[in-house]
């Protein structure tokens, strides 16, 4: 019953972090379909992150659900990377497609980069025998599960979900 009500508090500190985080991007792009797109990240993260649970042969538990908590917020960087800088060359009178292009090209190292740094900091605990590593494994086997897969498809999934939102006009005439 602890238990239960636990998780059911974690579930609902996820769903308030990601209300947070869609607010806070609202006030920072002064959009709602910008913030809305890097929403998209979340999802292929958590997948990731049910993924690599089930791959391990770990089960759902409080301290995987700190780690979805966690990834909630780390993976969404990636997203706002990415969007931001689309933003920023079509507001400089870049066309979208090529604007969606150049920031692939360009953000794609410092995303990499990003979540490299977070999944070889969480492999120690994924793969380390101390005492105690065993109770924060799967923390550390859902964040990099989530990072993995939750990157490589955000560097597809958000670019097209960008080409599917916004119009071809350019960014100086469109309203943001």
């Amino acid at each position: 019953e602890t238990i239960n009500e636990a998780m059911e508090q974690l579930m609902l500190m996820l769903v308030l972090a990601v209300a947070f985080i869609y607010l806070i991007m609202v006030a920072q792009f002064q959009s709602l379909k910008a913030p809305f797109i890097i929403l998209f990240t979340i999802p292929l993260a958590l997948t990731g992150g049910f993924l690599a649970l089930f791959f391990t042969n770990n089960e759902i538990s409080i301290i995987s659900m700190i780690g979805f908590i966690m990834l909630v917020g780390i993976i969404v960087n990636n997203g706002i990377v990415m969007v931001e800088y689309i933003n920023q060359l079509r507001k400089e009178g870049m066309e979208k497609r090529e604007a969606i292009v150049t920031a692939g090209k360009t953000r794609l190292r410092p995303i990499l980069m990003t979540a490299m740094t977070t999944i070889l900091a969480m492999s120690t605990t994924a793969f380390g025998n101390d005492m105690g590593s065993d109770m924060s494994r799967p923390m550390a086997v859902v964040t990099i599960g989530g990072m993995i897969y939750g990157t490589l498809m955000t560097l597809v999934v958000v670019p097209c979900i960008y080409d599917l939102f916004y119009s071809n006009k350019s960014m100086v005439e469109e309203e943001i």
